[in-house]
């Protein structure tokens, strides 16, 4: 679908010559500066912008944008869009505690830096040894 171009017609540069907005040559930044300084008084330099960048338009000023900012104002106007089409996140789970006799014990002595008991070392040479075997630390359920 393409978005409505009514606001066209009450644009600063209509009548202009396109090629005006379209930066080329050795005086590429002196003819995108020209183009930003039409775009400043324009009255519908948002509804420019906006068409630029949901038609996905890459060269020329629009709505008083360079090429750099328009791809910049288009990636968060995406990210926006994937952020409000998503689902909202389900509340994280508080994890408990790790436990003595098991792997995570095991880890939470060496990050304590407390000295590791015979249940938490056991636990975790059994889970390498099932590492080895297996591929995974995981116990068969």
């Amino acid at each position: 679908m393409i978005p409505n171009t009514d606001w066209l017609q009450h644009a600063a540069c209509a009548g202009m010559d396109p090629r005006a907005f379209f930066s080329t040559g050795n005086h590429a930044r002196a003819q995108v500066n020209a183009a930003r300084r039409v775009c400043a008084a324009c009255p519908v330099r948002e509804q420019c912008a906006n068409w630029a960048i949901q038609t996905g338009e890459r060269n020329g000023v629009w709505g008083g944008m360079s090429q750099q900012e328009l791809r910049q104002r288009r990636r968060r106007f995406t990210s926006r869009a994937k952020t409000s089409m998503t689902a909202p996140k389900a509340p994280a789970k508080k994890k408990e505690p790790a436990k003595c006799g098991t792997r995570s014990g095991y880890q939470k002595h060496l990050r304590d830096k407390t000295e590791i008991c015979a249940p938490c070392r056991q636990a975790n040479t059994d889970a390498d040894n099932r590492l080895r075997r297996t591929g995974t630390t995981r116990a068969a359920a």
